[in-house]
């Protein structure tokens, strides 16, 4: 006998004589509550009873509550239609389709829905999707609605400015916003969300909360007997205030995110998979907002994005010591240096035995030395050479400045981004992602990227050049391109004033064929 949890049940290829089913309710994340086993699954765990290779028959049992008796005989005994729910997800199904660019005008939007499961149930049984029989058979092939179905959510997307959608001539096309909600599988209602509550300035506390207004978290339900615990995880594990308050869904999202981040943990069942789930869905969404802002060349906002999305996937703040995402570092040893405000940099300055004494620790001082000098970062300088008096040259050379290890780094790069910003306009000009590989951090080998720039009159104090880790907190550097000794070229000189003189006649030519062409004389 064999007793196994859902994940066996439904994963494994396992044969079996008899199989029981204890217990017909489930916890769903995704819904915040728990839901019916449905019959697909009831079918497919029986499935494994009386297999024919193995055995001649089979017995499947279901041990459930007497209410949900005669649903589960009903559904074991009949057989009722699946009917499609593809018309609910259509926004979202039509943006990757037109991001991908199998769908560039509405003729083509008509053609693939065609192809769908929703197009083969609504010939079938047009009443479920508020199709009268008369539409049918005035319209066999459904071309009309479809249409419609099409047009209403290319308006939607082109609202949200994730297409554009030209009705006079039905164009589709993507926009950047709509390729990184594809990308990212961010749903439309969260694209919407964040249209309305994003501002060129946001501080962290505002980013957080946004995030908790996502779509993805709107099934959960905050319940009486979580609210002694989530105001627990307030005062033990929020480092910023909580906007909506424990009592709305995403003032709970809030709580249970910031607790991930300082890695608490939560006792209730529920709270535990609520949890499970925000995080999973906040990562992605994270970093999507950071697409969204580095798109929109806001320098300010796409740093804070760019932290705030390491901050979910390392379960530490920002403004804890770097080495608390070391995997090599015990956290007591890191608690020790952040009392003595030990920086990553003064830590680089001193040796391993230095720094042993100072965190009363001889031995563990060259492992924290070490530590130190895995965090990746990189040393860079610019060089300029203008191109004419508006665009700018640069050359980048870039150094790793870090001691690779394959424990601790993998086998393959790190990952940068690097941009141009202009600190007095908050704008950005240029941005790129970097992979430093291997081979070159251990060679200690110099890289250089070439771009080009935009630059205006009056010339601004300075730009300045970011190189920021795409996976470690901490991990910045910067150098600034200074405009003060930059000589542009000349303007070009502008062209010569049209001189009153008096025409030639024809006749100068001294050639009758040549003045023929002419019709003046």
């Amino acid at each position: 006998m064999l007793v196994c949890t859902a994940t066996l049940a439904w994963g494994v290829n396992l044969p079996a004589h008899a199989v029981f089913i204890k217990g017909t309710e489930i916890y769903d994340a995704k819904r915040g509550s728990f839901v019916d086993v449905g019959i697909l699954d009831v079918l497919q765990i029986f499935g494994r009873a009386g297999r024919p290779q193995f055995d001649k028959s089979g017995h499947g049992t279901i041990i459930t509550s007497h209410d949900k008796l005669a649903h589960y005989l009903s559904l074991l005994t009949n057989q009722f239609p699946i009917e499609s729910n593809f018309i609910g997800h259509m926004t979202d199904n039509l943006n990757a389709e037109i991001t991908l660019g199998t769908v560039t005008n509405m003729e083509e939007a008509v053609t693939w829905l065609s192809y769908s499961y929703l197009y083969v149930r609504m010939r079938k049984n047009p009443q479920v999707y508020g199709i009268k029989y008369q539409e049918l058979r005035d319209d066999p092939t459904l071309e009309e609605k479809r249409r419609q179905i099409i047009t209403d959510a290319a308006r939607r997307l082109d609202k949200a400015r994730m297409i554009r959608f030209d009705e006079s001539n039905g164009y589709l096309s993507s926009t950047d916003l709509g390729r990184t909600a594809s990308h990212f599988y961010i749903k439309y209602d969260t694209v919407e969300v964040f249209n309305d509550l994003m501002k060129n300035f946001m501080n962290e506390s505002d980013i957080l909360a946004m995030v908790s207004q996502a779509q993805e978290f709107e099934q959960l339900k905050v319940r009486e007997d979580e609210m002694d615990e989530l105001e627990e995880a307030v005062m033990e594990y929020c480092e910023l205030p909580v906007q909506g308050g424990k009592e709305n869904v995403h003032g709970k999202v809030n709580i249970l995110l910031q607790s991930h981040i300082s890695r608490g943990r939560m006792r209730g069942f529920s709270l535990i998979s609520d949890m499970t789930y925000i995080t999973t869905n906040a990562s992605r969404i994270a970093r999507a907002l950071f697409e969204i802002v580095l798109r929109k060349n806001l320098p300010l906002l796409a740093g804070r994005m760019l932290r705030f999305a390491k901050t979910i996937e390392k379960q530490m703040w920002d403004f804890e010591h770097p080495l608390r995402q070391h995997p090599l570092i015990k956290q007591e040893l890191v608690s020790k240096l952040e009392n003595r405000n030990f920086t990553l940099e003064k830590l680089r300055e001193l040796d391993g035995k230095e720094i042993g004494h100072l965190i009363h620790h001889v031995n563990a001082g060259h492992n924290v030395k070490r530590a130190a000098e895995e965090i990746p970062l990189v040393e860079i300088e610019a060089t300029t050479q203008p191109i004419s008096r508006t665009v700018l040259r640069v050359r980048l050379t870039v150094r790793a400045d870090f001691r690779w290890t394959d424990k601790v780094h993998g086998k393959t790069a790190e990952p940068f981004w690097i941009w141009v910003e202009d600190p007095d306009n908050d704008h950005m000009y240029h941005h790129e992602y970097f992979l430093l590989t291997r081979k070159q951090v251990i060679s200690k080998e110099a890289q250089e990227i070439v771009f080009t720039i935009p630059i205006f009159e009056p010339l601004p104090n300075q730009y300045l050049v970011r190189a920021i880790s795409d996976r470690w907190i901490g991990s910045e550097s910067s150098c600034a391109i200074s405009f003060k000794h930059l000589i542009l070229p000349e303007r070009h000189p502008p062209h010569t004033e049209l001189l009153d003189l008096q025409p030639l006649p024809v006749t100068a030519l001294n050639e009758p064929k040549f003045e023929l062409l002419f019709k003046f004389s």
